[in-house]
């Protein structure tokens, strides 16, 4: 060999040592070129984050297990600097989770586990606007019966009922305080893309709408939603319709309840919450039977329980669809603010029922948490009492000035979140136009607001 090949042929196998593998890029993470996140720390966090998640989930039938992959791009639309994230799911509260694995930009990052929170600490700051990937990926196991808050991770009854598994962008709030409510506080996310694989053939009803798949894996597809949930079996049965307009797909999955009920329900529903307020949100809506609890919303999708009693499945299928406009889209704090939720969508069911009633509970403030009630007065007091407010401001200030209210606040914070205060507010400027003093009433009800 010439001393020119040799010399060319030690230059090529230098090059070659000094080239960076794939394993070499995935490790640089924080602090690196790779990365845009920065050394040093804010203590700091947000809601106010913006994250598209790609995630999958392979589910053992039998044993009631799943193992889930999920990886959140998040962008920091915070105003400010962040080092820290916090997701919400039930899996640790539920679900026994185990931690398999937690990167952020491709290098492993520390977590902290609460009730239904994974703080996920960046390594370093994420400056305003900057964007970083958080892999995690974890086991949990379904639980056997649907007694207290299972029925949100559980298989019974035929059916698994798999909610807010995906650890999405949140704040700490505690999951086992709140004897009854919502403990949720999410952010909205512009994409979802869920795989699903289970080791038998399974009827999936879903956030989101189907995108595709074959074998025993299927995939959906979601946008502009607070959380990705489904119900699966194999042997549900379907009812498919269409909204009174034509622009919304209605499909009802069901075991023991008669769909054509439920479909008519939502139906209805759709119809007049879009004349009050606007158009309905999705281009679709699942309905489907879930084992137990009674019944909870997804923006897109409405769990309906096996166990409740079928004279009321009418209500309780028109009560989840009014969800989707508050809290699916109106977004809000759940646990600390159940008022901006929780009244009005009670508001609207039962004034389109008719139903109003009086409360079994004792006049109270309205401007508690749900860790403020006992798990009946929650209801009573939050559900009922607050209906009834609004019921009563809409006699004094007018049906036409409330309903202009109502729909304004929703639609300046479509997509966004609300507060109570905001609502309030709104509808105190319709109520100073007709020359109703509502203050007194206010200071009565929502004593730490006004």
């Amino acid at each position: 060999m010439s001393h020119a090949v040799r010399r060319a042929l030690l230059v090529a196998l230098v090059f070659v040592c000094v080239l960076p593998t794939a394993a070499t890029v995935a490790r640089s993470g924080p602090n690196s070129r790779h990365s845009a996140i920065r050394g040093g720390d804010v203590d700091r966090t947000s809601v106010h984050l913006t994250a598209t998640y790609d995630a999958s989930l392979k589910l053992d039938w039998s044993a009631g297990t799943i193992r889930v992959r999920s990886e959140m791009r998040v962008t920091n639309t915070s105003g400010g600097p962040i080092d820290r994230v916090e997701l919400n799911t039930v899996a640790p509260a539920l679900g026994n989770m185990k931690l398999l694995e937690t990167t952020v930009d491709g290098r492993s990052a520390k977590v902290n586990v609460g009730e239904q929170t994974l703080t996920v600490h960046l390594g370093g700051v994420l400056p305003k606007g900057a964007k970083a990937t958080v892999l995690i990926r974890y086991d949990a196991r379904l639980r056997d019966g649907s007694s207290g808050r299972s029925w949100m991770f559980s298989r019974d009854n035929g059916i698994r009922s798999v909610h807010r598994w995906i650890p999405w962008v949140s704040r700490k709030r505690s999951f086992f305080d709140a004897a009854a409510g919502d403990p949720f506080f999410t952010a909205l996310s512009p994409r979802v893309d869920v795989e699903i694989t289970a080791d038998r053939p399974l009827i999936y009803a879903s956030t989101g709408s189907p995108s595709g798949g074959k074998g025993n894996t299927r995939r959906f597809h979601a946008v502009n939603v607070r959380d990705f949930n489904f119900t699966a079996a194999p042997d549900y049965g379907r009812l498919t319709g269409w909204s009174r307009d034509g622009e919304t797909k209605i499909v009802v999955f069901s075991r023991t309840f008669p769909r054509p009920v439920v479909l008519q329900a939502a139906k209805d529903a759709i119809a007049i919450f879009e004349k009050k307020l606007g158009q309905y949100p999705y281009p679709r809506l699942t309905i489907s039977e879930a084992s137990g609890g009674s019944g909870m919303e997804s923006p897109g999708h409405v769990w309906i329980s096996r166990t409740y009693p079928h004279y009321l499945l009418r209500f309780l299928t028109v009560h989840e669809v009014g969800h989707q406009w508050f809290y699916g889209v109106v977004g809000s704090d759940q646990p600390r603010q159940p008022f901006a939720d929780e009244a009005v969508t009670d508001f609207l069911t039962r004034w389109y029922l008719g139903a109003f009633r009086s409360s079994q509970c004792s006049q109270a403030r309205l401007d508690g948490s749900v860790y403020d009630y006992s798990g009946s007065c929650l209801h009573e007091v939050i559900y009922i009492q607050g209906g009834n407010f609004l019921d009563k401001l809409r006699h004094d200030i007018g049906n036409t000035r409330f309903w202009n209210a109502l729909r304004d606040y929703y639609q300046n914070h479509r997509w966004q979140f609300g507060t109570t205060y905001e609502l309030l507010e709104r509808l105190r400027k319709s109520a100073n136009a007709a020359g109703v003093n509502v203050m007194p009433r206010y200071r009565h009800r929502f004593p730490t607001i006004y």
